[in-house]
């Protein structure tokens, strides 16, 4: 498929036909890159998916509790 280039502003743009934009089920936001000489566009990832898969607060009763002082911390404040 060819297509033109348009002026947007102080940029250019192309159209995206609605049948590419379901194909690709392109949705907000989505990544635009340049690969081998090509622009490719791609849905985002959220990178935060799974974060919290499989974590049940109930089970975690004390959180910090693998958090360890540094040497700079161990030091007797004076205020």
């Amino acid at each position: 498929m060819q297509t033109a280039l348009r002026q947007i502003g102080n940029s250019r743009g192309v159209i995206i036909p609605a049948p590419i934009i379901e194909q690709l089920h392109l949705d907000q936001p989505i990544e635009m890159l340049v690969q081998d000489g090509a622009l490719l566009l791609k849905p985002s990832e959220n990178p935060r998916v799974g974060w919290f898969d499989g974590y049940d607060p109930l089970k975690d009763d004390q959180p910090l509790a693998s958090m360890t002082d540094l040497e700079t911390e161990q030091e007797d404040w004076e205020w």
